[in-house]
């Protein structure tokens, strides 16, 4: 009787929360502080989605005996289009012209635009060419394969940039810092987290083996959904990382339920202080629902919080009852790549590729010429089979130190502003110095190399007042502006030896100076 009762409960519970949700109209996910995050919040609270999995799915369930104990292992079965997880391979567009199909599937070219992040100075973000369903990689890629790279304000406001001084930084050591926040939520149980652990600690093994890099730093968490976080290490050194990992150390599964957002924030907290790391990714693993978390931060602010810190979330999906949509939506805006797979013996290689796709990114180092909470990147690639374009998003923090290229550039020896081409660049600085009436700026002018270092400082003075000039005539009072002129001393680009000219060094920059 007491059993029928509590499942009459849980029925009524059920109907009335697919009736609730049948009320609210989806959204698409295209806004950072729109609608779309509140989506994920309510992801974090989806009572009647956890019930609905629990009833409405039959769970295959095998026992395992250890010791005195019986552990029940949930089994996942993988969808029909499934493909396993593969070693990555390199290839150049001429060999993959050659590969045949495979399984009755074409091989195409696709591009992935992720882990965005913005310095004072400079924005960075990466991007991969590759055939993806086979684990394929294009190499050999150059700026000349770039079309081009557009930054572009939400579409209501129908303001974007094209960027004019970007590079593909060179295949050289980049400092990073990994954090693996792993589920050990008791479905993972024993030898699933087990085999968890040895898959960590032999992709860290094999990155120290590939770069030799010792600034490369790795961080250990763990987590369930009782309040049981646990932070086990951070080092650049394998010993010490090998001590937590290897054998496992009470790492087996344990708790009921799961606390994702609790432990993505401790880990956000803990990258944070991390001030030295060039680039700083969280591989979010889990095989549940974030579902008992005690932080009363929305999980939004959450996301926010590690895109202030210069953090990348790429989040991995462990069988059939994860939550998908809220991993997607983290992916989404924490700028990251996502995973999925169903099977603990593809641990080792699911890892070892995660890592290994991150070292092989093509990685782009630009000039910022918009503000803003939320902006688009654009990467359109051309001189391959046909153009790909891709896409994510950045914020630009719009406080003091960090500066933005307005892209408007002089002709030789003048300081006279082109109003009408550069409209737009003009505009939204406008729009934002009268929108945060607080905000004072300092307006750099640079030359090239042109003419003596003197004449220069004073061109460059005269290019930086122009734009003071024009702001003043448009209403912005005068004391929220200051100017300087740099001449040559501060290039966007470095010369060539014997190279004096560069059009993309006669310019003005604007930095926040609140």
């Amino acid at each position: 009787m007491k059993t029928f009762k509590i499942f009459i409960i849980l029925f009524i519970s059920l109907n009335l929360t697919v009736f609730a949700q049948s009320k609210i109209p989806e959204k698409s996910p295209k806004t950072f502080i729109g609608k779309s995050l509140k989506e994920i919040d309510k992801a974090t609270i989806k009572i009647g989605e956890v019930i609905k999995k629990f009833f409405g799915k039959r769970k295959i369930l095998y026992k395992i005996k250890k010791g005195k104990h019986e552990i029940k292992i949930r089994k996942h079965k993988a969808p029909t289009n499934y493909l396993q997880t593969k070693t990555i391979t390199q290839t150049t567009q001429t060999d993959f012209k050659n590969i045949k199909k495979e399984n009755n599937l074409e091989p195409k070219l696709e591009i992935k635009v992720m882990y965005p992040r913005i310095e004072p100075n400079k924005g960075y973000v990466s991007f991969q060419v590759g055939d993806f369903k086979y684990n394929r990689y294009l190499t050999g890629l150059t700026k000349d394969n770039i079309e081009y790279l557009k930054l572009k304000l939400p579409d209501t406001l129908k303001v974007e940039c094209e960027v004019q001084k970007f590079r593909i930084l060179p295949k050289r050591d980049v400092t990073r810092h990994y954090s693996f926040v792993l589920d050990h939520s008791g479905s993972m149980g024993d030898i699933r987290a087990s085999k968890l652990q040895q898959g960590v600690y032999n992709a860290i093994k094999n990155s120290f083996k590939r770069n030799q890099n010792k600034k490369d730093l790795y961080s250990i968490h763990k987590f369930d959904g009782e309040g049981n976080i646990q932070h086990l290490v951070t080092s650049n050194r394998l010993k010490a990382i090998e001590q937590v990992l290897v054998p496992p150390r009470g790492l087996n599964g344990f708790g009921k339920s799961t606390a994702i957002k609790d432990a993505l924030l401790q880990a956000v907290q803990n990258l944070s202080k991390d001030t030295i790391s060039e680039s700083k990714i969280i591989f979010l693993f889990t095989d549940g629902v974030s579902n008992t978390d005690r932080s009363l931060l929305p999980f939004s602010e959450v996301i926010k919080m590690a895109i202030d810190n210069k953090i990348n979330i790429a989040p991995i999906g462990f069988g059939n009852y994860v939550d998908i949509d809220l991993l997607n939506k983290i992916s989404y805006f924490a700028g990251g790549n996502s995973y999925r797979v169903y099977n603990e013996d593809e641990f080792n290689q699911l890892f070892d590729n995660i890592v290994l796709d991150v070292e092989m990114n093509y990685e782009i180092e630009f000039s910022p010429c918009i503000f803003g909470d939320e902006i688009k990147i654009e990467l359109k690639l051309k001189g391959l089979e046909k153009p790909l374009i891709g896409e994510t998003f950045f914020s630009t923090p719009v406080k003091e130190g960090y500066s933005i290229d307005l892209n408007i550039l002089f002709n030789k020896g003048s300081a006279q502003i082109d109003k009408k081409k550069y409209f737009n660049e003009l505009i939204q600085i406008l729009n934002l110095m009268k929108y945060k009436t607080n905000l004072n700026i300092l307006i750099e002018g640079h030359t090239d190399k042109v003419g003596s270092e003197k004449s220069n400082i004073q061109l460059s003075s005269d290019r930086a007042n122009s734009l003071k000039k024009y702001f003043i005539g448009q209403g912005i009072n005068k004391n929220r502006i200051t100017t300087k002129g740099f001449g040559w001393s501060n290039p966007a680009y470095p010369y060539q030896r014997g190279q004096i000219k560069n059009i993309l060094n006669r310019r003005i920059e604007i930095k926040i100076i609140e």
